[in-house]
């Protein structure tokens, strides 16, 4: 188990103990029958599921919201399509009105509003800026600032092709750059280009906000809510009366660098990982609503959303452009050192652009369509036309992992090439006749064994020419079978990977590792070192295997690690900022489609979405941060109807029978980890975290779970989601655009929704077209 993996699993056991014990202190599971024992309030019945796992119902009826007067002191800049953009004369604020619903936003809330609490000197003059930034002084410490903090002047204004662009210098730490603001094609764009930033003081800047505070909400006195990309994704509802928070939502886009940044704590790993550069606000449900789509610098950002409560009494969220990160340079093996910064800024144009919705598109169903509109408009998305009958099942199946002895490694077989066969004859003997098999382990040493050295393929498994003759043999049965493949990690140095020279360094020009330890000990020497492939050169040998697994027949291949890890590369030689990173891994897909014909990720960046047939271990939570109130599956009404994505594994989850409700109100498929011997005898072995995945133990379960969700999801698989209405705590009714509608039933008594009746726990199907 790795040092970075460790804490996960943990956290892991901890949740498992909880969930577990949540369903034993509400009871067995009652059928339907008996839903008349149960209580039957609103408050007892929902009780459980108001909790931020789940997504609340609005509240109707409320009032049209009131927009705010332009005032006399701003001036039209722009105008394009239903938008009209204003801008103050001293340029440190804009208004965009929508001509559409007469709505007015604003980068600065009134003045009246500010007046109401007593802000302290630096977040009074931060909400009246244009833009925060944080700095690295002379003595390396990082600190903070706005327009007005930092003796900020507009240097300059010049009219640019729908809008404007201000160049600002902040004297008192001799910095100096511009900010572009204009409408295009119906939207506001935010841009600050990277050769107009100049640094001639002492400060070194490390990141900046633009228009921070545009859409503020003071507490509750706008209804609405701001949505976060969390996990499947997140609400922040306005409220007045709230926690007294202590941190504000950081999300780091595509994850942590942690070649630059180090792992605060523990905690930090409990993030579920963001996979689009998008937020947004809502005033107003479905009235008002700004979709925020970072394009250009997306790589080094992160999206800042701030409850009510820090800091200052205000919701607000903003993109976050990092310029350069701190980092601790060690000077000698014994950990000896001092904290530092990149003298060299990411050199990268950054923009984001802002979506005005209005009416019923004003929420979160809304911006996950324009979002999903914006990706198809850039050929990332195209509608999935091809499907079967029956929804697909994922199987994925270990075949070899290695023990670590005193006289060496040896190979402990899970799952030959012809148990791979039985296997999945036997699921097909069940009725389950769409199905992705994945084989894991089946390369040289074992899962963990000598990767990027794939070859030859252990003979405990029946070698190579068993394996190509199961993918033959699947492939006759209309099973795809998916080669596991890793090109992120390499396990130690061998002949076709050399550490030093080919691996990835970290900002202190060290090679990049990881350990892990059989029993997560980290007293004890490490069971495994693990690095970290440059991605040019993780490209190159997935050329060098593609063209193996041509010649084999293999055409369906499953990349992990690649598709949700994204590290830059300090290596004086070949190094590459993440931008570049992201765009290497970009080739090595087109690379493996050259020579595929499938290509599946796990858990992928949206950068990857275009290559990606499947998607594997697609998160359906959120983090469920104390802030935050609401999970939402933002993600999948974006991808719902384009691409085939995929649960986390069934046999992992410690409540199944609400998974299987997840699964179905999400739109996801579901996924079991199986193997032909008992999982006992991988305790051994750094693959010991999968502890119940004896394929004998989950056969039946395999064959309920997968009829249940396929008796919904089957009617849906090329429709997208158009709406989903939360009609109370814990019943959710989601509209598909073939006219279907899945009623989902989250309560232990039966429901009425419109004529229908949902048993308790269960789900109805019906419309269509």
């Amino acid at each position: 188990m790795s040092t970075v993996t460790k804490a996960v699993s943990y956290i892991g056991l901890v949740a498992l103990l909880f969930f577990g014990i949540g369903q034993w202190a509400v009871g067995e599971e009652k059928d339907s029958g008996e839903a008349s024992r149960l209580p039957e309030t609103r408050e007892e019945s929902s009780i459980q599921y108001q909790i931020n796992s789940y997504t609340g119902p609005e509240k109707s009826g409320g009032a049209a919201l009131a927009s705010r007067q332009i005032p006399a002191g701003y001036k039209l800049a722009a105008e394009s399509g239903s938008l009209e953009l204003y801008a103050a004369q001293d340029l440190q604020s804009v208004m965009i009105r929508n001509q559409t619903s007469g709505y007015v936003w604003s980068s600065v809330p009134d003045e009246a509003t500010i007046q109401k609490d007593q802000l302290n000197e630096e977040w009074g003059a931060a909400i009246r800026s244009p833009f925060l930034v944080e700095y690295f002084d002379e003595n390396a410490m990082q600190k903070r600032g706005s327009y007005r903090s930092l003796g900020g002047k507009t240097k300059a204004m010049e009219q640019v092709p729908g809008g404007f662009k201000a160049t600002y210098v902040l004297e008192s730490i001799g910095v100096t750059f511009a900010m572009e603001v204009k409408l295009e094609d119906g939207s506001l764009v935010v841009k600050i280009p990277d050769k107009d930033i100049v640094e001639n003081g002492k400060g070194k800047l490390s990141s900046i906000q633009p228009l921070p505070f545009l859409g503020a909400v003071r507490k509750d006195e706008i209804p609405g809510y701001m949505m976060i990309p969390d996990g499947s994704g997140a609400l922040i509802r306005f409220q007045k009366e709230h926690p007294q928070y202590d941190q504000a939502f950081e999300g780091r886009i595509y994850g942590t660098d942690y070649a630059v940044e180090s792992v605060e704590s523990q905690f930090t790993l409990r993030e579920q990982p963001i996979l689009m550069p998008v937020f947004g606000l809502v005033h107003g449900v479905q009235q008002n609503g700004l979709l925020g789509i970072i394009e250009d610098g997306k790589y080094n950002s992160r999206i800042s959303a701030y409850p009510s409560g820090v800091n200052t009494e205000y919701y607000w969220t903003s993109p976050k452009f990092m310029l350069r990160y701190p980092f601790f340079q060690p000077t000698s093996k014994n950990m000896g050192g001092f904290n530092t910064y990149q003298k060299e800024r990411n050199h990268e144009d950054r923009q984001v652009r802002y979506m005005f919705l209005n009416g019923n598109d004003a929420d979160y169903v809304g911006m996950a369509k324009a979002y999903r509109n914006y990706l198809q408009e850039k050929d990332v998305l195209s509608p999935n036309s091809d499907t079967k009958t029956d929804i697909p099942l994922k199987v994925e199946m270990l075949g070899a992992e290695k023990e670590p002895g005193l006289l060496g490694n040896k190979i402990v077989k899970m799952t030959s090439f012809d148990e791979a066969g039985s296997i999945i004859d036997s699921l097909m003997k069940d009725g389950i006749t769409n199905i992705s098999a994945v084989f894991r382990g089946w390369n040289n040493g074992g899962i963990n064994g000598n990767n990027p050295d794939k070859f030859p393929v252990p003979g405990e498994l029946g070698g190579e020419k068993k394996l190509a003759a199961l993918n033959k043999e699947l492939k006759e049965k209309g099973v795809s079978l998916f080669l596991y493949n890793d090109y992120m990690n390499a396990y130690g140095s061998n002949d076709n990977f050399s550490p030093k020279s080919e691996g990835i360094r970290t900002v202190g020009n060290q090679v990049f590792e990881d350990k892990y330890y059989l029993w997560a000990d980290e007293e004890s020497s490490a069971d495994l070192t693990v690095y970290f492939m440059n991605p040019k050169v993780a490209g190159e040998i997935a050329a060098k295997d593609a063209a193996r697994f041509d010649k084999m027949g293999i055409d369906s291949l499953a990349v992990d690690k690649a598709g949700w890890l994204l590290f830059s590369d300090s290596h004086p030689k070949n190094g590459m900022s993440r931008m570049e990173s992201a765009g290497e891994y970009e080739k090595l897909s087109q690379t493996l489609l050259e020579k595929a014909d499938q290509l599946a990720f796990y858990k992928p960046f949206d950068y990857l979405w275009k290559y990606a047939d499947q998607m594997f271990e697609m998160p359906l939570y959120s983090s469920q941060y104390m802030f935050a109130t609401d999970t939402v599956p933002f993600l999948q009404i974006v991808l719902h109807g384009y691409r085939d994505y995929f649960a986390p594994d069934v046999n992992y989850n410690a409540n199944p029978q609400e998974y299987l409700l997840r699964m179905v109100e999400y739109g996801a498929y579901p996924s079991y980890d199986v193997m032909n011997e008992p999982s006992w005898k991988l305790k051994h072995t750094l693959s010991n975290h999968l502890f119940t995945s004896y394929f004998e133990d989950w056969r039946s379960d395999i064959k309920v779970t997968y009829d249940r969700v396929n008796a919904a999801l089957k009617h849906v698989q090329t429709a997208t989601i158009e709406q989903r209405n939360v009609i109370d705590w814990g019943i959710v009714e989601v509209t598909y655009s073939n006219g279907v509608k899945i009623a989902v039933n989250y309560r232990a008594n039966d429901v009425q929704v419109g004529n229908q009746t949902v048993p308790a726990m269960d789900f109805v199907v019906t419309g269509g077209e």
